[in-house]
């Protein structure tokens, strides 16, 4: 543990001491484009990099700052140019040839800004190189991470199964007494755990992302399938639902069309009870007149009775004709009582009363036959009406069954349909399993294929990265070398100004002396001069004394004359 903190500690400070390092190179690049561009006279400056990305050129932007040692460099290279401008072309010429091969051999300013741009792009595309691979091995890493958690609740529930395994095996083996297969099985099952371990421990590493990836997919194709279930199984209870409301709604008329009839029939029943049954022989006649005058509308209303109606009706019939007979019976009984066992005075007495009243009891008699009659005829126009109404409720029976037995084909033919497309459904999705069987069997193939894949490249990329951190390594012990260049010139460049100024006081001092010697020529030439401006009118003088004498003379006076005056200037 103490090995593994120290590496940590060391690594993180490798890496912050490369990172501050790289960003003071970065720094002093910028400053050498900008110094480059200043001398190039307000040229653009070079692209930082074209490979790295917007990212990276924003990065190398904030991070590049100004600097002292780049403030200090940018002042000792602009004083170079400027003594460099300024030196005379006979210093020049006095230089020696050693330094003049070292001028022309030493790399300028404007030779390593290029080379220094270079090595910053390359730097900057490994540096983004290396951030994409460290992405793709964390991506890698958390994948990895996730086949390893369900590697291991696999292992677990293979634990958790296995005592049960390894009892129930143990029960039939006891049961069957083979000691010897009992022995084959557990060197079998040790040999299957063995296995089991070494697939799981040698394959996790291909088969991690993979089955990650796949059980994804899985759940996703299963949500899927719930979802379309789901939604078919709702179109076809909407579909019943709708089937048994209509149903229901069909009942509900029908249950409404049997209480209308029965409301109709109870109260028809009620009217011709309340006008037939229990009368008094007037009433009965006033109501024969009134059967009579409104025949029509009793035969409507007997059109209208049903079955319960008119059986009601024949049994009213019947009590009438049963208290008709009772009537009779009470009469003759009467009749004969009166008549039969009485004493003379009373018979006398009663066949003068049946004389006297005899005419009344032909009228009743007559009275309750012909009352007697209009019933039977009353009868046997409710019996044909009874009939027509037995024929019409028959036919409506008869069309009520027919629409009973077509909406029943009708929902058997729904049910055979539904139960059609419940099946297909059932095999489209068995044959979508298989599909999806099939395809995930493909992608994880293709997903071992790509692992395989990605494996390669991801050695290739790790060869590339130690390539970089070389190159880089490389790099920067170029840099360290063209630092101390830098240094060794920038010490030379001192020398070399240290040895300038001398010589420029040097001659300062030369000037001077030659303008006071000048000076001096010139005082001693006006006086030398003043001098023989004198002679030279005194010869003058002589010259015009001696014109008298003769041409020879003149001419020989001017000769010297002329030489004197060359000699003077």
């Amino acid at each position: 543990m103490e090995k593994s903190l120290e590496n940590s500690n060391l690594e993180e400070s490798l890496g912050q001491y490369q990172r501050s390092l790289w960003e003071r190179v970065r720094r002093s690049f910028h400053q050498l484009g900008k110094y480059n561009a200043a001398v190039r006279g307000g040229a653009p400056e070079p692209p930082v990099s074209a490979e790295g990305g917007s990212e990276d050129t924003g990065a190398a932007g904030h991070e590049l700052q100004h600097s002292h040692a780049v403030i200090q460099l940018k002042a000792l290279l602009y004083q170079q140019a400027t003594k460099e401008n300024e030196v005379s072309p006979s210093r020049r010429r006095k230089m020696s040839p050693s330094v003049k091969y070292e001028e022309t051999n030493m790399p300028t300013a404007h030779n390593l800004v290029p080379i220094i741009y270079d090595q910053s792009q390359y730097i900057q595309h490994l540096e983004a190189e290396v951030k994409f691979c460290k992405e793709e091995l964390s991506g890698m890493k958390n994948r990895i991470q996730v086949v390893v958690l369900d590697n291991e609740r696999l292992q677990e529930e293979l634990k958790a199964r296995r005592p049960e395994e390894e009892m129930r095996e143990q029960t039939l083996l006891d049961a069957s007494g083979n000691t010897q297969n009992s022995w084959i099985t557990r060197g079998e099952d040790s040999g299957v755990q063995e296995a089991v371990k070494k697939f799981s421990h040698g394959d996790a590493d291909i088969m991690k992302t993979s089955s990650a990836g796949e059980a994804e997919k899985w759940k996703l194709e299963l949500e899927r399938l719930k979802l379309t279930y789901e939604q078919k199984c709702e179109i076809l209870e909407s579909q019943l639902r709708v089937l048994r409301k209509d149903l229901a709604e069909c009942q509900k008329n029908c249950e409404d069309l049997k209480g209308r009839l029965k409301h109709k029939e109870s109260v028809l029943a009620a009217q011709v009870s309340s006008r037939v049954g229990g009368l008094c022989v007037k009433c009965a006649q006033h109501e024969a007149v009134l059967s009579q005058t409104h025949s029509h509308v009793h035969m409507q209303t007997i059109e209208r009775l049903t079955k319960k109606d008119l059986a009601e009706c024949q049994k009213n019939c019947e009590d009438l004709k049963g208290r008709l007979k009772h009537k009779e019976s009470v009469l003759a009984a009467q009749v004969s009582s009166r008549v039969g066992g009485l004493c003379v005075k009373c018979a006398q007495h009663e066949a003068v009363l049946s004389q006297t009243h005899s005419h009344v009891h032909m009228q009743t008699i007559e009275r309750l036959t012909k009352e007697r009659d209009d019933f039977m005829s009353a009868l046997v126009s409710a019996r044909s009406s009874l009939a027509d109404v037995q024929q019409r409720e028959a036919g409506a029976f008869e069309q009520a069954l027919i629409q009973c037995e077509q909406l029943r084909g009708e929902l058997e033919r729904q049910a055979e349909r539904l139960e059609k497309e419940l099946a297909a459904q059932q095999e489209k999705r068995a044959s979508d399993k298989e599909l999806m069987k099939s395809e995930l069997t493909k992608q994880r193939e293709d997903m071992g294929s790509q692992m395989l894949a990605l494996s390669q490249n991801i050695a290739h990329l790790e060869a590339q990265v130690e390539k970089a951190t070389r190159e880089k390594v490389s790099a920067v012990n170029q840099l360290e070398e063209i630092q101390n260049q830098l240094a060794s010139r920038e010490m030379e460049a001192t020398k070399v100004c240290g040895e300038m100024r001398y010589q420029l006081n040097k001659i300062k001092m030369e000037k001077d002396e030659a303008e006071k010697e000048h000076r001096e020529d010139r005082a001693k030439a006006k006086r030398d001069l003043d001098m023989k401006d004198q002679t030279v009118s005194e010869k003058r003088a002589a010259v015009s004394r001696s014109r008298v004498t003769g041409g020879s003379r003149a001419a020989i006076v001017l000769r010297s004359f002329s030489h004197d005056l060359t000699l003077c200037l």
